[in-house]
């Protein structure tokens, strides 16, 4: 058996050709023994004590101790989505947990000196203008990792994100710290206590290089893709990592996100159970434990099993590579074609575990559907199943697209929630509707009439929203709805503050300075200095400061008055006492 610092070294090696993240699990035990189906998911609740081993080129701009304060707030909001989705949490203490150390030089790093159910992070600066990268290595319970190779552009501040873009940082802030440093984190933590066995990402794009009827590429950016249509809130959890969207401004995305962010069933049951060997190897042993399969081909309509159809399963062998044929044969009485694929550990590790199974019957149009770790984590660890399970409907076959429409609104207000109505039929059944908005993410998605969907908008302008349709077969028909949004009604005045200039010895003739300020919620469009209802001077921007000549002596009225872009004003006054034009004899 290798040593812990020999698979350190490979895994080390490993990382500089692959920026993605990896997880890499140690052997500490000869005779490994794992949770019992009945145990899954029953962990007992645990804490565990985050360490931070970050380089000093992170911290020179900021120092320690603000260092520490924003990590702080980095392990908070782990722990907002950790705390909601799972048993396991974290503390971390900023005098004793940070380090300001490059991560070569940190023992801990090459998991020397590190306790029973610590986790260490270590964090060197990034060449990219983007934070990336990420291992992770876990052994034996109570959970213990390291997660190394992590690169940062910066320590953010969590609190204070923003969406400007500068050469030097081609993504904000915002897209930084949420969709690279946080999703990352959330990433390799959930490896840590052992979910996301062979990396769900896998499972993201794999092309259909079979050359059999039907092409049937796995795609979740296309919205026609069948596969993820019935799994859209799989795509919330960060083993998949695809649940950064900028939804929202920049002050309130972070929130939304974090409330966004949904781990899916089977990475819970991952999460939540007490394995006693090493988390991730113990569940990839329980997991392939079982790869007996069986695809269930029948009539679509009626859903009578189809026997004697033809059967022919591949497996994507990762890389790039041209799928590889695993099994073939026909199905029995009982439309069930049985096999065991005979994943083992290896092939559940490194991600060879999704599967595309293709069938065809008489009168029936070929059919296909995809398998991956997200089904065989839901089968097993959360419904217990001990065989896998691939339903392969055949329908008749169908080339006319369904008929679609869209009810929308011609108007809409920013803030303000909206209903819109799509309409679908087809001449054999309508799989599903999906409503998409102008930035192409969806917002709503139906498998199911009725097809409502109720949408607030965010921003003002021209919107357009689109419907797709898609029946059992695959065609898909598109409708869209142009919807004008307009801006919310604005009532409110601006706040206004005059700094009363100081006239005890001022007089006529003598230039005073005048000085104030203005907020509003929307901006303040112009800020007038008006001196007995004569306007002295109107400015549109700060610093709001002109200077004024008294013409006469005497009580002068001097208002400043702000109005906003939807034309509320607001005013504040003062009275001055200018004193008498100065003789030259008095200077």
């Amino acid at each position: 058996m290798p040593s812990i610092d020999s698979l350190l070294a490979l895994a080390r090696r490993l990382g500089a050709a692959m920026p993605v993240a990896l997880a890499l699990l140690l052997p500490l035990s000869a005779a490994p023994t794992w949770a019992a189906m009945n145990e899954v998911g029953r962990a007992t609740p645990s804490v565990h004590r985050l360490r931070f081993f970050i380089d000093p080129q992170l911290a020179a701009d900021i120092g320690a101790p603000e260092a520490g304060r924003r990590l702080a707030q980095y392990v908070a909001d782990l722990n907002t989505v950790f705390q909601r989705e799972t048993v396991r949490s974290f503390t971390f203490d900023p005098a004793k947990d940070l380090q300001i150390v490059a991560p070569g030089a940190a023992p801990p790093c090459g998991f020397s000196g590190v306790a029973g159910g610590e986790i260490v992070l270590c964090v060197g600066p990034s060449k990219r203008g983007y934070s990336h990268g990420g291992l992770t290595t876990s052994t034996t319970f109570p959970p213990t990792g390291v997660t190394w190779n992590l690169n940062w552009t910066a320590i953010h501040d969590p609190l204070r994100l923003s969406r400007a873009i500068t050469p030097a940082a081609p993504e904000s802030t915002e897209k930084d710290y949420l969709g690279r440093q946080l999703k990352t984190l959330l990433h390799e933590l959930e490896h840590v206590f052992g979910a996301g066995s062979g990396e769900y990402y896998n499972a993201i794009a794999v092309t259909d290089t079979t050359e059999a009827a039907p092409a049937s590429d796995l795609a979740i950016v296309k919205h026609t893709d069948r596969y993820w249509w019935t799994r859209q809130h799989w795509r919330l959890d960060p083993l998949l990592g695809t649940v950064f969207e900028q939804r929202y401004d920049p002050a309130a995305n972070r929130v939304a996100t974090l409330g966004l962010i949904r781990f899916t069933e089977g990475t819970k049951a991952q999460i939540n159970t007490d394995w006693r060997d090493w988390p991730k190897l113990g569940s990839s042993k329980f997991m392939a434990a079982t790869t007996a399969t069986q695809v269930r081909v029948t009539e679509r309509e009626s859903g009578a099993a189809l026997a004697g159809a033809p059967v022919s399963v591949w497996r994507d062998p990762g890389a790039g590579k041209p799928l590889e044929p695993i099994a073939q044969g026909t199905t029995n009485a009982e439309g069930r074609f049985v096999f065991d694929w005979r994943c083992g550990f290896s092939c559940f590790a490194v991600g060879k575990t999704t599967l595309l199974v293709k069938a065809q019957a008489s009168g029936r149009a070929p059919g296909a559907t995809w398998f991956t770790i997200f089904d065989a984590f839901e089968q097993k660890a959360v419904q217990g199943q001990a065989t896998f399970t691939i339903d392969l409907p055949l329908g008749v076959p169908d080339s006319q697209k369904p008929t679609v429409s869209l009810a929308a609104p011609a108007m809409a207000t920013v803030g303000q929630p909206v209903t819109l109505a799509p309409v679908a039929v087809d001449n054999v059944g309508v799989f599903g509707v999906k409503v998409i908005g102008t930035d192409s993410l969806p917002l709503c998605t139906f498998t199911a009439a009725p097809y409502t969907c109720q949408w607030t908008p965010t921003a003002p302008g021209v919107q357009i929203i689109r419907v797709i349709a898609i029946d059992a077969a695959g065609n898909a028909e598109v409708a869209s709805a142009q919807v004008i949004v307009r801006a919310p009604a604005d009532t409110t005045a601006p706040t206004v503050t005059l700094n009363v200039p100081q006239m005890a010895s001022a007089a006529a003739g003598l230039p005073v300075r005048l000085s104030g300020a203005a907020s509003d919620d929307t901006g303040v469009v112009e800020l007038a200095f008006i001196v007995d209802g004569k306007t002295v001077c109107a400015l549109r921007a700060a610093p709001y400061a002109c200077n004024w000549t008294p013409a006469r002596a005497g009580l002068a009225n001097i208002e400043l008055r702000a109005t906003d872009a939807a034309g509320n004003v607001a005013t504040v006054s003062a009275t001055a006492r200018v004193g008498a034009e100065l003789r030259p004899e008095d200077l």
